[in-house]
């Protein structure tokens, strides 16, 4: 599936919110279950490392109906089941017919960049296929490892993992370097021109992309306060312009525009403000100051905010962490604008939340991290502000 992923992705990310590091084991035949029940203990004492490093050792199992018993869950309709399953887990496996398995889960698949991996393994045990999500969910990786403990053959049929001479997949570059892709459309387009042998251009005034990046791209030029250079016209034969940038960069036929998460907003509000506050109040702050919402990378406040609806809603709508402080931590970090307010509700000298909460999360992901936009005060209710973490020190070498 190459289209690109909804434009409001408010529902996925609360589904993705809600899943379990877990592999779902569907078995769809009793000649199945002994291994279905193989599969279960093998990874519980040999987990599967996801991407963004879940450790996935829980494998329920589930059957129909006539089959269930012994802690397998039973099944009466497998359609509605996966309905409901399919976003709880961090994969799936079908043991049974791969026909099966791709009837029910088409009416539920969105886009690579949010469905689970599936699996599906022939009865006998002889074979794994990873059918979904290969490469962006991990299911290719996921494949090898669940060949591995049951002695099977891994089937893998994206064209990067067939060719060891073959440049890398395009999305595991993005994906391993944490960089968001918002146009996925064009990714097609410029992992035929890496295959074909040609050199997209790649605009990354940001040194996003590791300084070991194997030289697959013509690297252009840039300073991040500059604008990226304009993409060539539309064309299937000539690779997009690929940009990496925290800021806005607005759409451009034959522009791929990556998010670099380096922005860290945190948040200070009154409590019981309205859900959707906190997001409304992020978004126009964010439009104003041409900064890209998608290179949020954490939120975060004062431990007693934690359970603000308001903050929750943002971060599951955004998919991303909300993260808390105490607050006698806030106040020992330095910050341009403290409250003498904040001090007295927390019994705390002045000191700045929503300054300090940025900061701070920024720097507890191991980034050193400066202030870019302090304290703004929206409608008298909420604080936000954003900090940047640095880019590494050491600069991306010149491929071109």
């Amino acid at each position: 599936m190459n289209q690109a992923p909804p434009a409001s992705a408010a529902s996925g990310a609360a589904s993705r919110k809600e899943a379990a590091p877990s592999l779902a084991c569907h078995v769809l035949s009793r000649g199945g279950l002994p291994l279905a029940r193989r599969l279960a203990a093998r990874l519980a004492a040999d987990p599967w490392r996801a991407p963004g490093g879940r450790i996935v050792a829980a494998c329920p199992l589930s059957a129909p109906a006539r089959l269930a018993g012994d802690g397998i869950r039973p099944v009466h309709d497998l359609a509605a089941f996966l309905a409901e399953e399919y976003r709880r887990h961090a994969a799936h496996v079908f043991v049974g017919a791969a026909g099966i398995a791709v009837r029910v889960l088409a009416p539920l698949l969105r886009h690579k960049s949010q469905d689970p991996p599936v699996m599906v393994l022939d009865p006998a045990g002889r074979f794994v296929i990873s059918l979904l999500s290969g490469h962006w969910g991990g299911g290719n990786n996921l494949a090898r490892h669940l060949a591995r403990l049951l002695r099977a053959t891994p089937v893998i049929t994206t064209a990067s993992d067939q060719d060891t001479a073959a440049p890398p997949a395009l999305d595991l570059l993005i994906r391993d370097a944490g960089l968001r892709i918002l146009d996925w459309d064009l990714l097609p387009r410029a992992q035929a021109a890496l295959l074909e042998g040609r050199r997209p251009r790649l605009w990354d005034p940001c040194q996003a992309l590791p300084a070991a990046l194997p030289p697959v791209f013509e690297l252009l030029s840039g300073k991040e306060d500059d604008v990226p250079p304009a993409p060539a016209l539309p064309d299937a034969d000539i690779p997009p312009l690929l940009a990496a940038h925290w800021r806005y960069l607005p759409p451009s036929p034959g522009l791929l525009r990556l998010a670099v998460p380096r922005l860290y907003v945190g948040l200070g509000c009154r409590r019981g403000i309205p859900e959707d506050a906190a997001l409304a109040a992020l978004t126009e702050i964010f439009s104003a100051r041409k900064l890209e919402t998608r290179a949020v990378a954490a939120l975060s406040t004062v431990t007693e905010k934690a359970d603000e609806p308001a903050l929750r809603a943002a971060a599951v709508r955004l998919d991303i962490p909300l993260r808390v402080f105490p607050a006698d931590e806030l106040a020992r970090c330095a910050t341009p604008t403290p409250s003498e307010a904040a001090g007295r509700r927390f019994r705390q000298p002045p000191f700045s939340v929503c300054e300090a909460a940025a900061l701070l999360t920024a720097r507890a992901d191991g980034h050193s991290a400066r202030l870019l936009l302090p304290k703004i005060v929206v409608q008298g209710r909420l604080t936000l502000a954003v900090a940047l973490a640095s880019p590494p020190a050491t600069p991306t070498p010149n491929q071109s």
